[in-house]
């Protein structure tokens, strides 16, 4: 293979901060030298002149699980690439809750194919909580078993961090075993402050020493500063369901705070943020405006120090583990560095004209290069597993008391956000064939919500109430529900949510609608997670479910997102699994009647 010359680009150097004019000689998969304007050509080298371009370092995407965007790996680093991401640290976490370690083999599989450097994180809490039922489990004899692959980079976000503080369970020793493998340990800990966090951090040893590893969880600058301060990296999130950076980095630059120790990440990416804004680009231009607005940068200096977040600072994080597979490191331009590289059109747009990866081009002028390769998902197809056809019936609430009415807890819906509030809404009680149910009241929004066990066919439910939903007639029903994954209806009548479950059944999982005696459907094939078609006709699809929900008077702006939350009993207040609901703050199951 020859050895590639870049000549005329407007190299972005992360690390010192500034734009020079000059060459890049790559041999192999690597940066061999960076040459002055008008250097000697070496002999038997392919010259691209970039014409003035910019080249900057590939972007690195620092925390990410490909399932939200309802896409496998192969057709999202497909996109991804186009969007000048070259690395992604990648958690299977949802898809492993449906179908365990040979889901976590596929993405392996899946890394070795996608045109840009894919690393997983093995994830660590599978079932999230002991107050679920998921599709499988994974144990510390797992980890161990994986733990030393070359593809993957550590342990996945430890969501179960009241095990860590409190010694609860299995969670301390799965953080040791990817400890001792010397590999990165990353962390879920929102609002976790002082000695808890010195706990979590130490895995429970307070001795000082940082174990797990970073954070994206944080919400507000003083909770980031503390993270930082006590050792540990920090992702700062922009994705399609939380937004965290446009709260935390104007703080953090009002406080001059060092970000040296901050990088950039998705977290959840909707497939229709992905083909509208792009990936990492995304982030960096929205991170870039903040810098402008608040740091009272230029555009270029802003857009540098942005690049600088998704490259320098996220490539200085996962180096840990590039060393132990030598693997050269990334996130810089600079000789003995892996050639991933970006070609820039312009630094207001952050437009990308081309990449390499590795050395080799991948994209340019709005084509992918290599042949993306076709993969057959039949281990993970059809992932229903319900016990019987759902009825009316298996939707009420009975009740013995002799009230008209009774005080129960309720979800209530917060606007653009994860968390929601622990409501007590007082409920009617109506007789339907000589006995007495607890009834939801359409008048005040307030309607019942159920998730069905979906894995292993034990006829498992939970049923409840939610307020803020604000759909008038019909039924919403998914397969993605965080972290169990379970399938997960709400409705304004019993009838009409158990039509919809049984729909889903007959279907194979995916995201359906009945409005007015007509099904509206995307379906999701890939563990009722991820679906087989183009980005394109998922979003069309997606688009097009939404808008039955809006004419349905969904309050939400994507009332999937939304209640894809509903179920994750790791994030406050209450939620609901198909064991019951949840009181996040006190982590334990409660009954639905006020006692």
């Amino acid at each position: 293979m020859s050895d590639i010359l870049l000549t005329n680009g407007q190299i972005i150097n992360v690390e010192q901060m500034k734009i020079f004019e000059g060459s890049i000689l790559i041999e192999d998969d690597r940066i061999k030298s960076i040459n002055p304007p008008n250097s000697e050509i070496p002999s038997s080298c392919e010259i691209i002149d970039l014409k003035g371009k910019f080249v900057s370092p590939g972007f690195i995407e620092s925390h990410l699980h490909i399932e939200s965007s309802m896409m496998p790996p192969l057709q999202f680093c497909s996109i991804a690439v186009q969007h000048g991401t070259t690395t992604m640290a990648v958690d299977p976490h949802e898809i492993t809750n449906v179908a365990g370690k040979k889901a976590i083999k596929v993405w392996i599989e899946q890394a070795k194919l996608v045109p840009l450097d894919m690393y997983i994180g093995i994830p660590s809490c599978v079932p999230a909580t002991h107050m679920e039922h998921s599709g499988a489990t994974i144990t510390p004899e797992d980890i161990k078993e994986l733990i030393l692959d070359d593809y993957v980079y550590g342990l996945g976000e430890m969501m179960n961090f009241p095990g860590i503080i409190y010694n609860i369970g299995d969670a301390r020793d799965k953080v040791e075993i990817a400890y001792q493998a010397e590999k990165l340990i990353d962390g879920h800990c929102p609002g976790v402050r002082g000695e808890e966090l010195e706990k979590y951090i130490s895995n429970g040893h307070l001795d000082e020493k940082v174990r797990i590893m970073n954070d994206h969880e944080s919400t507000s600058a003083d909770e980031v500063i503390e993270k930082l301060n006590k050792g540990m990296f920090i992702a700062l999130r922009y994705g399609s369901a939380t937004q965290d950076l446009n709260n935390i980095l104007p703080e953090l630059i009002k406080k001059n705070i060092n970000l040296d120790h901050c990088s950039l990440c998705s977290d959840d990416l909707a497939p229709s943020d992905l083909l509208k804004d792009g990936h990492i680009d995304r982030i960096i231009r929205r991170t870039a405006q903040l810098f402008q607005k608040h740091a009272g940068d230029d555009l270029n200096t802003a857009t540098i120090k942005a690049i600088r977040l998704a490259t320098f600072n996220a490539g200085n994080y996962l180096q840990k583990f590039l060393s132990l597979t030598n693997r050269p490191p990334i996130g810089r331009i600079k000789p003995s560095f892996s050639a991933n590289l970006i070609i820039l059109d312009n630094l207001s747009e952050v437009s990308v004209y081309s990449v390499f990866h590795r050395g080799k081009l991948v994209f340019e002028r709005g084509k992918i290069v290599p042949k993306i390769t076709s993969y057959n998902y039949g281990s993970l197809l059809k992932s229903m597993n319900l016990s019987k056809s759902l009825s009316a019936k298996d939707f009420r609430i009975p009740y013995t008391g002799f009230e008209n009415s009774i005080k129960v807890h309720t979800i209530g819906v917060t606007p653009i956000s994860l968390i929601t509030k622990h409501l007590i809404e007082e409920l009617p009680v109506k007789k339907k064939e000589e006995k007495m149910f607890i009834e939801p009241d359409l008048s005040r929004d307030i309607l019942k919500i159920a998730v069905f066990e979906r894995h292993h066919g034990t006829g498992n439910h939970g049923i409840g109430f939610i307020k803020g939903i604000g759909i008038k007639d019909g039924a919403i029903a998914s397969t993605v529900a965080h972290d169990n994954h379970n399938l997960i209806i709400v409705g304004t009548s019993d009838e009409l949510m158990a039509d919809l479950g049984n729909f889903l059944r007959e279907k194979g999982g995916g995201m359906a609608i009945l409005y007015k005696n007509k099904y509206t459907y995307l379906p999701l094939q890939i563990g009722g997670l991820m679906s087989t078609e183009t980005i394109e006709e998922i979003v069309s699809k997606y688009n097009a479910i939404k808008e039955v929900a809006r004419k349905m008077g969904c309050s939400e702006q994507n009332i999937f997102m939304t209640l894809s939350f509903m179920a994750l009993a790791v994030i406050p207040a209450l939620k609901i699994t198909d064991i019951g609901l949840v009181d996040v703050e006190a982590f334990k199951l409660i009954d639905l009647i006020v006692k």
